[in-house]
């Protein structure tokens, strides 16, 4: 990548242009190890391929050392003795590495390598061929795998209608199930098994499908992510186009993060900063196959809600218990279930009988919708102002009923002005109705919480897409000021003293309190007496972290005589307790009163995404209820917003039981600002911590108190690709 390309970390501001022609559309395939011999996989794989990339219109030749022919079809001793150019070379061999190279010197323009034994393995002789495999991938022949298989060449169906379904899977087993949905009517537009990710990656695929006119959605099975940036470009070109990534996402457990590791040799890194990450970012992220399939089916087959269109479902339900316990889950996952308005309500009345509801839900009683009465009362509740979605479960099959109420819908779907969402609750599949609602593309679900997790899903990515928010518009492409004043301070990597700390705070705007470091005590009555009592004194050094757990740290002294017998104690005890401290003396600060809340802002290094933003309540509060929220540069001020409303102590913030609220403006300013020193200098801290950071009552604005930076020395280790 050039350097406009690329932010004051090395991260990339833009994914890398690929010619995705040589792998998705060659035009000469060349298999290396194909071979004759029954019963072998490379019998078979070449067979397929043959088969597959024939009937796209490809000449497929087989390359083999002795045999001049591979069923019939002529075969080259070698990549080199190739008499063309070969666009995709599709390696079959164990051994891979020596062919690759032979391919970058012959000018192929994409390899897939099959052949597993990298970085997988977890054996030093996995890395090493790990990382030649990365070599020889980064130049201008794409790389698929290794450890995949040929997925990506399977044809698909073309009679089924809607938008398509683009599968991205770091495991091949995983992702068969989710292209089987054909079965219930879901068009496939392709399916990449990415394995190792040793050059092409899932971002560049998810940008790739993103991109295409008649991609619905894109699906993918994930136990790790190569480049936490490239996957947020990723994200943020998909919501441009109005396309949704829904994602499984293993290592929620211990257990799975190892599994994954071994698996495809992923660090899988901190499963809550991949939620956070992916809220940020529009990723659906859900838990299990099934919903896979039937979220991302739905996005297939129905428009986006339009912007600032709240998302009202209305319920048509064929009894009062389903009626309750739909309302019970869409209350629960935060949707609207709105009134109707009172024309419709009274319309409903020619059709509904007296005993039922005739509201939102609306209880049909079942009988309903075996009469042309139940088309009317799905027209109204269709066709009704506050009603952006109409949501119809189908509890059982039930002759007369099921059939007629499943026609009504698969009509009411086709007139595409609001989405129609089905739920077949029976495990009868075989019916004709069930069967009449996929090869319609109704979105069907078979649980009722999946349907309500399915609609969240497009209500929020609808919002999402409408807000058309680029958080990397305006990431910063020169050094500040403050960054360069930041910069100095952290060369070297080491760990800043407390002031040293305030000072990178202070070079980014963000408030500390005044404060003083003395060396004597004559100095320490006059600073007291500067910045007024009550004072706090604290000492100073780089080598002693935790201050407040050493006793080290003095609040509420009110006299010149009280700060005479504090500095002579906190000198002493810090020489006691830490005598290989290098003590720069002691810091007098005001006592800050007043607050609303102590808060807690720090940046760490979280895989794969680089310098990570946490926010929560401070004090004893961060470590006992572990009450806080992330996100990943860049991020707009809506989201930081969004991230202080995330936590369960938000409700202090905004001021309780007689409490005043807290300046939660001034708030997100810090955090904005603190978004800003890690775009500009994130990759020189390994960690830093402001706890606590005290939030003042509404205008009064916020201010640090206490900072700890601990340098990195490695910089730049993102760079360029």
């Amino acid at each position: 990548m050039s350097e406009m390309n690329v932010d004051l970390n090395g991260r990339p501001l833009a994914l890398r242009t690929i010619d995705w022609e040589a792998l998705m559309a060659p035009k000469t395939v060349a298999v290396v190890g194909a071979t004759d011999t029954e019963g072998t996989q490379q019998r078979a794989q070449w067979i397929r391929v043959h088969e597959r990339l024939s009937a796209r219109g490809a000449t497929v030749v087989p390359v083999h050392p002795t045999k001049p022919d591979i069923l019939g079809t002529p075969a080259y001793k070698s990549i080199t003795a190739v008499p063309f150019h070969v666009d995709l070379a599709i390696i079959l061999v164990r051994q891979p590495l020596p062919i690759l190279e032979e391919c970058l010197q012959c000018g192929v323009g994409a390899a897939v390598v099959f052949a597993a034994g990298f970085g997988e393995v977890g054996t030093e002789e996995g890395a090493i061929a790990q990382r030649r495999l990365e070599e020889l991938s980064a130049g201008p022949m794409r790389v698929l795998g290794p450890n995949t298989n040929l997925n990506i060449f399977q044809p698909w169906r073309q009679d089924i209608a809607g938008k398509k379904l683009a599968v991205v899977t770091q495991s091949g087993y995983q992702g068969r199930p989710i292209v089987q949905a054909e079965s219930l009517g879901i068009p496939i537009q392709s399916w990449a098994t990415i394995g190792n990710e040793a050059d092409l990656e899932f971002a560049d695929f998810v940008g790739y499908y993103a991109g295409l006119s008649d991609t619905g959605a894109i699906a993918g099975y994930v136990e790790g992510f190569q480049d936490g940036r490239t996957l947020m470009l990723a994200a943020q070109k998909a919501a441009e186009h109005g396309v949704p990534i829904i994602v499984i996402k293993v290592g929620r457990s211990d257990a799975g993060r190892e599994m994954a590791k071994a698996h495809t040799g992923h660090l899988t890194g901190s499963d809550a900063v991949h939620d956070a990450v992916f809220a940020q970012s529009g990723i659906v992220r859900v838990d299990d196959i099934d919903e896979i399939i039937e979220i991302s089916g739905m996005f297939c087959h129905v428009d986006l809600l339009p912007a600032g269109r709240p998302g009202g479902v209305a319920i048509y339900a064929m009894s009062g218990g389903t009626a309750s316990h739909m309302v019970d889950l869409c209350a629960h996952a935060g949707l609207s279930v709105p009134r109707l308005q009172e024309s419709t309500i009274e319309a409903l009345g020619d059709y509904i009988p007296w005993f039922l509801f005739k509201d939102n839900p609306v209880d049909s009683g079942g009988a309903i919708a075996a009469l042309p009465a139940g088309r009317a009362v799905l027209d109204l509740m269709y066709d009704d102002a506050n009603i952006d979605i109409l949501l119809a479960p189908i509890t059982g099959v039930f002759a007369g009923m099921s059939d007629a109420l499943a026609k009504d819908l698969i009509e009411l779907h086709q007139k595409g002005s609001k989405p129609v969402i089905a739920v077949w609750s029976s495990p009868i599949r075989d019916d004709p109705a069930y069967r009449a609602l996929c090869d319609a593309g109704v979105p069907l679900f078979h649980s009722f919480g999946a349907a309500v997790r399915g609609i969240k899903a497009l209500v929020d990515f609808s919002a999402f897409v409408a807000r058309d928010e680029n958080p990397f518009a305006d990431v910063p492409l020169s050094p500040s000021g403050g960054g360069e004043v930041a910069g100095a301070l952290l060369a070297g990597g080491r760990t800043l003293d407390e002031v040293e700390s305030k000072q990178v705070l202070a070079a980014f705007g963000i408030p500390t309190v005044g404060e003083r470091v003395v060396a004597t005590k004559a100095e320490a009555t006059m600073a007291a007496a500067e910045l007024g009592f009550p004072v706090v004194m604290k000492v100073v050094s780089a080598d002693i972290a935790h201050k407040s757990d050493l006793g080290l740290v003095a609040l509420g002294i009110d006299t010149p005589s009280e700060v005479e017998q504090t500095f002579e104690r906190l000198v002493a005890s810090a020489r006691d307790q830490c005598p290989e401290a290098l003590v720069r003396g002691v810091v007098i600060q005001p006592m800050v009163t007043g607050a609303v809340a102590e808060a807690i802002i720090g940046l760490s290094q979280q895989a794969p995404f680089g310098p990570t933003i946490l926010f929560g309540l401070g004090g004893v509060f961060t470590e006992v209820f572990e009450d806080v929220a992330f996100r990943v540069p860049p991020f707009t001020r809506r989201s930081a917003r969004a991230m202080v409303e995330e936590i369960k102590g938000a409700k202090l913030l905004h001021g309780t039981r007689g409490r005043p609220a807290g300046d939660l403006e001034a708030l997100v300013d810090v955090i904005m600002r603190f978004q800003s020193l890690a775009l500009e200098v994130g990759d020189q801290i390994a960690e830093l911590d402001v706890n606590p950071l005290i939030v003042l009552p509404d205008g009064q604005g916020v201010v640090a108190v206490d900072a700890l930076v601990v340098g990195r020395p490695e910089e730049g280790l993102r760079g360029q690709r």
